[in-house]
């Protein structure tokens, strides 16, 4: 029987946890995870800095459609260490690995880590029990812009909820908050049942957790004029219910 380990690294290094590191150091290989998310500071090279051992890419092919091989590798006693950028289990998924690796005998450690949606809900002053359904904005495939993002805010909003909307990562390109938007816009003038206003206040945040993070509020048609930073960026769509402190709060980042 071996271990794997299921690694949360925080969203930057000042956020890398003595549970995390000791993790990658009883791990005998890492795969880290290069797809889901990126980091300002953290990089495979300080992954092995602080571990000493060999990290593996892992895109998404690796981890979902090739988990044999990491299945392989515990079979034959080493243990596997899955290094995730935030919280292994929360925004990004790899439970399936971790049932398959579980059904095969192996034992499952999951180490928590900082995840942008708890940072975000915090940083927001927005209150956490008013939060929905997340959602990702997605770049169009063969053309054709996925309304889903739509749908989960209209939902959303009707029950007098928040919105976390996630942006798309792909080897291609990072997707940014006034692109987002954008789409959002788009989505909005094809379905047309009022769930987004470019009048509506928005909260982008930019490179949480980094030194030039920045979290702010602003109305739509602003932030689909604004130079935004380096990604990752993230974006909450408030409910239209909003408490008066909330109200208050959202001054704050003005």
């Amino acid at each position: 029987m071996a271990n794997i380990y299921f690694i949360g690294l925080g969203l930057s290094k000042r956020f890398l946890t003595n549970a995390s590191i000791d993790a990658m150091r009883k791990s005998d290989v890492i795969y880290a995870d290069v797809y889901t998310s990126i980091s300002c500071d953290i990089t495979e090279d300080l992954l092995r800095q602080l571990s000493g051992k060999d990290v593996i890419p892992g895109n998404r092919d690796v981890l979902e459609n090739r988990e044999k091989e990491i299945y392989k590798l515990l079979d034959t006693g080493k243990n596997v260490g899955v290094a995730v950028i935030g919280d292994p289990m929360i925004a990004t998924t790899h439970v399936s690995l971790a049932v398959g690796a579980r059904q095969r005998g192996h034992t499952v450690t999951v180490v928590p880590g900082m995840s942008v949606h708890c940072y975000m809900i915090s940083k927001s002053l927005l209150s956490s029990y008013k939060f929905g359904k997340s959602v990702t904005v997605a770049f169009p495939a063969l053309g054709k812009v996925d309304v889903t993002p739509y749908k989960v805010i209209k939902s959303n909003r009707d029950q007098g909820l928040h919105t976390m909307v996630y942006l798309d990562l792909k080897e291609s390109g990072v997707m940014t908050a006034d692109l987002a938007l954008k789409y959002l816009v788009q989505m909005e003038m094809e379905m047309k049942q009022n769930a987004i206003s470019q009048e509506d206040l928005v909260i982008i945040g930019e490179r949480l957790g980094c030194d030039d993070e920045r979290i702010r509020s602003m109305t739509i048609s602003s932030a689909m004029n604004e130079k935004f930073g380096k990604p990752p960026h993230i974006i909450i769509i408030p409910a239209r219910n909003l408490y008066d402190m909330e109200l208050e709060g959202l001054r704050c980042l003005i």
